[in-house]
């Protein structure tokens, strides 16, 4: 089963959503930033970040589907071999955790362009 977090902190310009295995540890972040600058915009980066074990890729949730017992999502191909992960992935998850997805997977997904 997998621990979901989240994490809004203006310091560092951030909210984080952190899905963490109880059992080995290993976590998947999804960052965004609160707003972008016009680097990040001419680099891409105006999206939310994939972070797992310091590998980063911006972009790549294809879909997801949150049920009460676990996330299910479909990363690209790219995003996936950043990842180390298949392009299909599913974590178990408790009720705390699907509401904390359901809450704001959406709007972290979401393509924020100025």
């Amino acid at each position: 089963m997998a621990v979901v977090g989240y994490l809004l902190d203006e310091s560092v310009n951030a909210e984080v959503l952190m899905i963490t295995d109880e059992g080995t540890g290993d976590t998947i972040e999804i960052q965004r930033a609160l707003s972008f600058d016009a680097q990040d915009i001419a680099k891409g980066m105006d999206t939310y970040c994939l972070v797992r074990s310091r590998a980063t890729h911006y972009g790549g949730i294809v879909s997801w589907v949150v049920q009460s017992s676990e996330l299910s999502m479909e990363l690209s191909e790219t995003a996936a071999g950043s990842m180390s992960l298949p392009t299909s992935v599913t974590i178990p998850i408790d009720a705390v955790g699907a509401d904390l997805l359901r809450q704001h997977l959406p709007h972290l997904c979401q393509p924020r362009r100025a």
